[in-house]
């Protein structure tokens, strides 16, 4: 009889133990005929109410068609800076053909130029409850009414104190 050894255990995903994050709204951002909720999830020590610093702001706005209003896009989006470790990201989402959610990601280390991602990065769980709530919230303001709203839809903003 052969000797029983006991299963593999699973590798952690994460070397820290997963809780919620805070999160703060930020201003609205309204350039070029686009308009943004912009949202801060921090997950490590961080500066909270700072508005989004120039250098995101210029890598948000070279991702966007130069259009902001076209039939099916309606110069509408939200954005999630997450402060975390080792590496910040930005998630951009616009609406644009009349119901899909357009997805940019946008990363840097702490203190650094941010960048496309290289394909290997993405949002993550933390992020989702902001994206489920613009989605609830851009149904119920663009898409189920007779006439859409944009003014309700930025109207409606993510109000827990923290996601997770």
């Amino acid at each position: 009889m052969g000797v029983l050894h006991p299963p593999p255990q699973p590798t952690p995903l994460n070397k820290g133990v997963y809780a919620p994050r805070a999160v703060r709204v930020l201003p609205a951002i309204a350039l070029e005929g686009w308009k943004f909720k912009p949202y801060r999830v921090i997950g490590r020590e961080a500066t909270g109410d700072a508005p989004l610093d120039k250098g995101a702001l210029e890598a948000i706005f070279a991702e966007l068609p130069d259009e902001a209003k076209a039939p099916g896009r309606p110069g509408l989006g939200f954005i999630i800076e997450h402060l975390a470790t080792p590496l910040d990201y930005i998630v951009l989402c616009w609406w644009q053909n009349n119901n899909e959610m357009i997805t940019r990601i946008f990363v840097r280390e702490a203190g650094g130029a941010w960048r496309p991602t290289d394909g290997g990065e993405s949002f993550c769980v933390w992020d989702l409850d902001i994206m489920w709530f613009e989605r609830n919230a851009f149904i119920r303001t663009m898409l189920s009414m007779p006439v859409h709203d944009p003014g309700a839809y930025l109207a409606a903003r993510f109000e827990k104190a923290t996601v997770g």
